[in-house]
């Protein structure tokens, strides 16, 4: 496989936006490895890939909440208003092209926007709030996509979760 460092990109680089493809993160250092979301050595703590496996007060589990897991094949075809007038992102949201397609993703941050296509297996989009985002099929695609919020530990070391006092 030709492991390129990003797929097509037209724009200005986002705050909250990371891009790539997962075979290129691999580490020639552990090349059975290739966690590239989680808690891991080649997964840098400021990354939004990055997450926690600490816990809250050191007890271990995820500080993550509302992980959701979507599998879809989408078509040139599927209805536009699919793909459009998202909600602003909350969380984080990672799609994952699993196989051949071509399959665009816009993003917007004010009057500043960012193009992505994802054309090659192992391409994926990873990105938190406050961005505007839209999709659409470009060629049939087949994506994963996970979403999920960080939680937050207090000075206490309880947990809270987005939306909660």
């Amino acid at each position: 496989m030709d492991a390129r460092l990003t797929m097509h990109s037209e724009g200005e680089g986002l705050e909250g936006l990371e891009y790539g493809n997962a075979w290129a993160l691999r580490s020639p250092l552990q090349p059975s490895s290739n966690w590239f979301v989680g808690d891991h050595p080649a997964i840098p703590p400021h990354s939004l890939r990055f997450l926690s496996h600490g816990g809250p007060g050191g007890q271990g589990g995820d500080l993550v909440c509302g992980l959701a897991v979507k599998w879809f094949e989408h078509q040139p075809g599927d209805d536009p208003s699919w793909g459009q007038a998202k909600p602003l992102s909350s969380g984080r949201t990672l799609s994952l092209l699993v196989g051949p397609g071509a399959f665009e993703l816009r993003f917007r941050q004010g009057e500043r926007g960012c193009r992505l296509v994802l054309d090659q297996p192992g391409d994926f989009a990873l990105w938190g709030e406050g961005l505007e985002h839209s999709w659409r099929a470009l060629q049939p695609s087949a994506v994963l996509t996970v979403r999920w919020s960080p939680a937050i530990e207090s000075a206490d070391g309880a947990v809270v979760r987005p939306g909660e006092p």
